[in-house]
């Protein structure tokens, strides 16, 4: 256990649980709860997950906390409608402002021009942040299990299912996989990228593969970039993958996503 990553971590939830503190301040539960009814209807992510193939679930982030600013000239729009064009399956946003430099307003921005469904990608600890996503317009949420107990997960989990949305749930190890909660909302993702020493390994996925639960669609976090990878995690089960900063480097997404795609599928031939 890397021991500065781990008290990065708890500085991230810490941080977390002042900024919901001050938004329940800002606009009260009641005043999320009216939002509700405006919001649009649920895309599904995971109907997409089960489809035939390889899928890619493409982010847009502007910084992260192991990379520092990826794009300074940040448009959240323009990118997420390149990803739309070069065959992404949904969009993941960072909404966390802290220390990706996020926000609602760049997930509101993306779900209302896109087609696909949208990921809130955040570091949700409240129940608070449940009907924040939705009301935002969010059709999935990332439920990261490192940073719950298993009560909290499932909490959670079940809430995320009350108001009509779906959940990806990121494991990175062993024993979280324990704590899955069951539903036919969820979907799982093995985030490649160890939270506690930020170093990333395609191997963390293909160790967890043979424990994953049959029937829940899974992808692979972080590290993901050439069609060999995609082929490898195929092959031990995953249904695809959710691809960021290489794609927030590119200087033409859309290019890049459908070459990867073709190679993907010349793969599949193979």
């Amino acid at each position: 256990m890397n021991r500065n990553g781990q008290e990065f971590l708890a500085r991230i939830v810490a941080a977390k649980k002042a900024e919901v503190a001050r938004r329940k301040q800002a606009v009260p539960l009641a005043a999320l709860k009216d939002r509700l009814a405006q919001a649009p209807p649920v895309r599904s992510l995971r109907q997409r997950l089960q489809q035939p193939g390889f899928h890619f679930l493409c982010e847009v982030k502007k910084a992260s906390p192991s990379r520092g600013v990826i794009q300074p000239d940040f448009d959240p729009l323009a990118r997420a409608l390149a990803y739309q064009q070069g065959g992404a399956d949904g969009i993941s946003v960072l909404t966390d402002g802290p220390f990706f430099q996020g926000s609602l307003a760049h997930l509101q921005q993306v779900r209302r021009a896109v087609d696909l469904p949208v990921l809130r990608k955040d570091f949700i600890i409240d129940p608070y942040q449940l009907y924040e996503s939705r009301a935002a317009g969010a059709d999935v949420v990332l439920l990261i299990a490192r940073i719950l107990s298993p009560g909290q997960l499932q909490e959670l989990a079940d809430l995320t299912a009350r108001l009509g949305m779906e959940a990806l749930v990121e494991v990175h190890q062993e024993e979280e996989l324990a704590a899955l909660p069951e539903g036919p909302h969820l979907m799982v993702g093995v985030n490649n990228r160890n939270l506690r020493t930020f170093t990333v390994s395609l191997e963390t996925s293909l160790r967890l593969a043979p424990l994953l639960p049959a029937g829940l669609p899974a992808i692979s976090e972080s590290g993901i970039r050439e069609p060999e990878q995609c082929r490898r995690l195929y092959r031990a089960g995953f249904c695809g993958a959710l691809i960021g900063e290489w794609l927030m480097r590119s200087p033409d997404p859309a290019a890049a996503l459908q070459r990867l795609k073709m190679g993907v599928s010349r793969a599949y031939a193979d």
